[in-house]
């Protein structure tokens, strides 16, 4: 068991093989992209873009999607520690400390 292990790898080391590709493609878009506050919120129109996609294409079009969201969320999450800001998250206020 061990040897197979070793030779294949763990069912988690197979998944994060999987999506260092991914990883990868985020951390570019996030190095590539100073954007300022509202130009962020104009890059969060995902919900806009998902509803006009038809249902069978509806996968294909969110993982398209992924990359730019994690970065832009990444993005936004460096930034904002800097400014304490209140968010709403599910309808609560909350302060980003």
């Amino acid at each position: 068991m061990n040897f197979l292990k070793w030779v294949f790898g763990s069912k988690n080391d197979r998944e994060v093989k999987k999506l260092w590709p991914l990883v990868r493609r985020i951390n570019e878009m996030r190095r590539t992209a100073k954007l300022s506050d509202d130009e962020l919120r104009r890059k969060a129109d995902w919900k806009a873009r998902l509803s006009q996609i038809q249902t069978t294409e509806l996968a294909k079009a969110i993982n398209e999607i992924l990359p730019e969201a994690f970065a832009v969320v990444k993005n936004a999450s460096v930034v904002s520690p800097k400014r304490r800001r209140k968010f709403i998250v599910r309808e609560h206020s909350m302060l980003w400390e």
